[in-house]
């Protein structure tokens, strides 16, 4: 695949020289940067470590276009405030804005954003913006002392975090989500791990897998299932897969969401990368509000009782939902029907990627 990573001028930039060693072995590579990136790391390293494949601006020669249409992909790190806001706003002045405003909307971007903590929350709504660009991802940042000396999210991942993120981005699929139940043993099953196996719910979780009753797709009385559910003890605290806004908290289950036979509950719905991940049968944060940021890994709420009855299985958890971002709410998977109802994706690819399942369960190869 044809890489064609740029390099904006953040502190972060110097980082770039190990992820660039590592792609060249896995792909065909170009560098370009703006002018101020230069002035962290030098166009000698960046010529060495890139084999002779830095890209300048040269008087006279229109590089950004065949640029353009020369890569598969497109990936900005460190992406800063700067950049990021002349991105979306179709600024271009320098060869990396030239070069995004020429691509074609099927290419994938890929954006590392990194920066100060109180520069990137006052970036959120252009990160976001930018994140709706089609084929666009953004790699959050993580949480860690910056070089201003500060301790906050910002901090550029680490080498293999970020070759692990390009990877996922292109389809080489490693782990992007991170689990919503931390603190218990987590692993795939197909059959009804509550009918065929006595196992300690307060310390494992599964994965259920087709024919799973709680997994995607399971026929059930009345309808077909549109989640996971991810059996777990009451209280069990629930966090973010990915960071994202929180677009609708609204009832799940039980009678104040027209559903009798079950307990009250709620449903939080986050936008992200991945689409809006919902997490229904919950007791949300008081703090949460519709329009909040979410950072991945922040808890949300927590597991509430949702079966009014023990029938031989966990009355409590985390029911697990993954829509496109054009459906927030969806109609009921009938019986009938073979396919789900428009919107709606299956999320134990995601949730598999977490561990190395995904290489067992999906026949995916785990680059290092």
């Amino acid at each position: 695949m044809k890489l064609l990573i740029a390099i904006s001028g953040g502190i972060a930039a110097y980082k770039v020289l190990d992820v660039i060693s590592v792609l060249k072995k896995q792909h065909e590579i170009k560098v370009i940067t703006t002018n101020n990136a230069l002035n962290f790391v030098t166009p000698y390293a960046l010529n060495v470590i890139s084999d002779n494949n830095l890209v300048t601006e040269t008087p006279g020669e229109v590089k950004h276009i065949e640029l353009a249409k020369w890569c598969d992909a497109f990936i900005l790190i460190p992406a800063t405030a700067n950049t990021i806001v002349k991105l979306v706003y179709g600024l271009a002045d320098n060869l990396v804005t030239t070069t995004f405003l020429a691509l074609a909307k099927d290419k994938d971007k890929i954006i590392f954003p990194a920066m100060n903590t109180q520069m990137y929350h006052n970036s959120i709504d252009n990160i976001m913006a930018l994140n709706d660009f089609d084929n666009t991802y953004i790699i959050e940042p993580e949480v860690g002392l910056l070089a201003c000396g500060d301790v906050g999210i910002g901090k550029l991942p680490k080498t293999k975090t970020i070759i692990d993120s390009i990877n996922w981005s292109l389809g080489n699929y490693t782990s992007k989500w991170l689990f919503p139940l931390k603190d218990m043993h987590v692993y795939p099953a197909t059959n009804d791990s509550f009918s065929h196996l006595h196992i300690d719910w307060t310390k494992n979780v599964e994965i259920p897998i087709y024919p799973h009753c709680g997994s995607f797709g399971a026929k059930r009385k009345h309808d077909i299932h549109k989640g996971i559910d991810l059996y777990a003890p009451v209280g069990e605290i629930v966090y973010a897969v990915e960071y994202g806004y929180v677009v609708d908290i609204c009832p799940f289950t039980g009678p104040h969401a027209g559903f009798d036979w079950w307990e009250n509950t709620w449903g939080v719905y986050i936008k992200g990368n991945s689409g809006i991940v919902v997490y229904g049968e919950i007791e949300p944060n008081t703090s949460l509000k519709i329009g909040d940021y979410i950072s991945k890994g922040e808890a949300i709420g927590t597991v509430l009782k949702v079966l009014k009855h023990d029938k031989g299985r966990p009355i409590s958890m985390l029911h697990l939902e993954l829509h496109d971002v054009n459906h927030i709410h969806t109609e009921q998977w009938k019986i009938s029907e073979p396919n789900p109802p428009e919107g709606i994706l299956d999320p134990t690819d995601y949730l598999l990627r977490c561990y190395d399942y995904a290489e067992k369960y999906l026949n995916i190869k785990y680059i290092e």
